[in-house]
């Protein structure tokens, strides 16, 4: 059995991912205590965290045997408000996993209030910063074994237009996660009329993400790193295939009927469109004629 972890953006069915994993008993997601966030070292969790202190924090995650949770929390609350649940809390012989954007977490200039500089300042930062995280992350997961996965998605129209559409309003949101705990309705959605101009931008970013993704998985590979995509598409088309051949990657011995208990006890995640986009796009021909197209076979473009 092998830890794990998984990088991810966003729009890429990470949350619902990490949720579901964690009602398996062999499975530790690791989060915050009292809170929805799954993503415990991101900067908007653990703070403006050193890298010292999160190779660290890594290293006891990933350490073999029981974890030390108190070292952990000691360790983690340098920066952050809350603690993190107890690792191996529902079987000690388990796995432990969690979910984290392939960024620096120590940078102030993400925090609300931080100090203005300069942009060469902030340019000579960034690159340094990501170089530093890089290479301590690259450092870590070789030297603990560690899975890595990467949240994929192929289709870049879609993807855009989750972007795109937001909460509903245009706004940034998720209302896959309200239609799942049945606060809102399909039929409260209503269609939209897409600027075609915006979307392109939207899509450009993601195919950016793609490619990026696809570069940094090789430079693992590369490393000596075991690292395999997640691919969203799949998620929704196949779960128990899916859930499957992640628990392959991890070793584990799960059981389909263990599978199928876990995916009917509750649901985390629903389908915002159809697929058809002439359910929810006003000008959905418009849209086609334009943008459509835009799905990258991670499989046929290693």
């Amino acid at each position: 059995m092998r830890n794990f972890i998984i990088f991810f953006t966003e729009k890429e069915g990470s949350t619902p991912l990490v949720r579901l994993l964690d009602n398996f008993d062999s499975i530790s997601m690791l989060h915050q205590v009292d809170t929805v966030a799954w993503e415990p070292f991101d900067v908007n969790g653990c703070g403006p965290m050193p890298l010292k202190t999160l190779e660290a924090c890594l290293n006891t995650v990933y350490s073999e045997g029981p974890v030390d949770n108190k070292k952990l929390n000691e360790l983690y609350t340098q920066t952050a408000i809350n603690t993190l649940v107890p690792i191996n809390k529902k079987d000690p012989k388990g796995v432990v996993g969690f979910k984290m954007r392939f960024v620096n977490p120590h940078n102030p200039l993400q925090l609300k209030g931080a100090p203005t500089c300069n942009k060469l300042t902030k340019k000579l930062f960034q690159k340094t910063g990501a170089s530093a995280f890089k290479t301590l992350m690259f450092d870590v997961l070789k030297k603990n074994n560690v899975v890595v996965f990467f949240a994929v998605r192929q289709d870049m129209l879609r993807w855009g237009l989750s972007k795109y559409h937001g909460d509903g309003t245009g706004k940034p949101g998720h209302l896959q996660f309200q239609l799942a705990n049945g606060k809102l309705n399909e039929k409260d959605i209503g269609k939209i009329h897409v600027d075609t101009q915006r979307l392109e931008k939207h899509i450009k970013q993601c195919e950016n993400v793609h490619n990026e993704r696809r570069q940094l998985m090789t430079e693992m590979i590369d490393a000596g790193i075991d690292a395999y995509p997640l691919c969203y598409e799949d998620f929704l088309s196949d779960k128990p295939t899916y859930l499957e051949r992640l628990f392959k990657c991890l070793e584990l011995d799960i059981s389909s009927e263990q599978v199928e208990d876990v995916l009917k006890s509750k649901e985390y995640f629903k389908k915002v469109h159809s697929d058809d986009l002439s359910t929810f796009v006003i000008n959905h021909k418009e849209v086609m004629d334009k943008v459509g197209g835009r799905f990258y076979s991670w499989q046929e473009n290693k």
